[in-house]
Order: structure tokens, then sequence, then C-alpha cells
């Protein structure tokens, strides 16, 4: 393959694994639990798993499809983003804002002040 069209290439598959990390997280750790999430999380960690399967598709074009050691170190550096990820996820799973509309089911006491009338 012409070098000068690598790089286009290596552009457009960076961009869809950009999507598909994101369409991934959002199925796996819902998307609720995204929305609660700070951004730089979201964008740090999908750019770093993108940026890594980038690297691992490029290492692969030019090892002839065998895997290198570099393509061996960015696959175990793509599953350490991706379990940090999924703590993370798991961390705004667990403290999730609480509804304060639910009623909890118990007894609604209120106080009455009583006049007397003569």
């Amino acid at each position: 393959m012409p070098s000068r069209y690598l790089r286009p290439l290596l552009i457009v598959v960076f961009l869809i694994s950009i999507q598909v990390v994101f369409t991934c997280w959002s199925q796996i750790g819902g998307q609720y639990h995204l929305d609660l999430m700070h951004p730089a999380w979201k964008l740090g960690l999908s750019v770093a798993a993108a940026l890594l399967i980038t690297l691992i598709v490029a290492d692969l074009i030019g090892a002839d499809g065998r895997f290198r050691k570099r393509s061996w170190v960015c696959s175990i550096l793509l599953i350490a983003v991706l379990t940090l990820a999924g703590f993370v996820t798991y961390y705004y799973h667990l403290n999730e804002p609480t509804d304060d509309d639910e009623d909890n089911g118990g007894p609604v006491i209120t106080r009455t002040s009583v006049t007397s009338v003569r």
C-alpha cells in the first residue's frame, strides 16, 4: 500500500474507532451514567482508546498482519484503558443522585394548630 494513502486511512480508522468506543460504552455502561460523568473522563478515555486502536491497526499494517511487541503493548494498554473506563462508570453508578420525588411509603405526619372559637 502506498504510504500516501496510509495516513488518511488511519485518520478514518481513528474517527470510526471513536464512534465505536462511545457506542459500546453507552450500551455496556449505560447512557445515564455517561450523562452523569465529567466530560474530561469521557473525552480522555475515549480518545485514548481510539488512539490505541489506531496504533494497533497501523502496526499491523506495517508488519503485514503480524503482531509485534508494539502491538502487544498497545493491546495491553487498551485493555487497561477499557478497564479504567469500567471502574469510572461503576463509580458514577454507585454515586448517582437520589430522586427526591419518590415516596418512601411511610406515613406523613403533619402538625396542625387548633384554635378555640368562643
